[in-house]
């Protein structure tokens, strides 16, 4: 009998990924710094908790996942694993603290190229499914 593979639907987190994405790019076009930390403290709730405590997974399967064609199959390739989820939020939530702090310091620049690295990082993740991460927590 096959057992339900553990984790993440991959489409709801390459949704997320890219909605952090396009978000952080939106905050550097126009000027909305406050999203940074917001986004820093949504994505490290998660990274805690895990994917059911982050408000853009959840906001993604109650509202967008319905709306998607079926997944083809429940094969470990339509799943992320949720400590990959972690560590990618985990990053993220890092590097945009780290963003935050330089805006409360007055260096808007390293601030948003921060916050353009994490966007490029996300994009990554959304696209490809390279989630870097992953990557890290493997490599340390």
């Amino acid at each position: 009998m096959n057992q339900p593979v553990e984790g993440v639907d991959a489409r709801t987190d390459r949704v997320a990924q890219g909605t952090v994405g396009v978000a952080l790019l939106a905050a550097f076009v126009f000027r909305i710094p406050w999203l940074v930390p917001g986004l820093s403290l949504l994505l490290a709730v998660g990274a805690l908790a895990g994917p059911p405590a982050n408000g853009l997974h959840l906001a993604i399967e109650r509202w967008v996942s319905p709306r998607l064609p079926a997944p083809r199959s429940t094969s470990p390739e339509g799943k992320v694993p949720e400590p990959t989820v972690r560590a990618q939020d985990a990053l993220a939530a890092v590097i945009l603290a780290v963003a935050s702090f330089a805006f409360l310091l007055g260096i808007a620049v390293v601030g948003w190229a921060l916050a353009i690295a994490e966007a490029v990082i996300a994009i990554i993740a959304a696209t490809t499914r390279i989630h870097v991460g992953e990557q890290l927590r493997r490599s340390l």
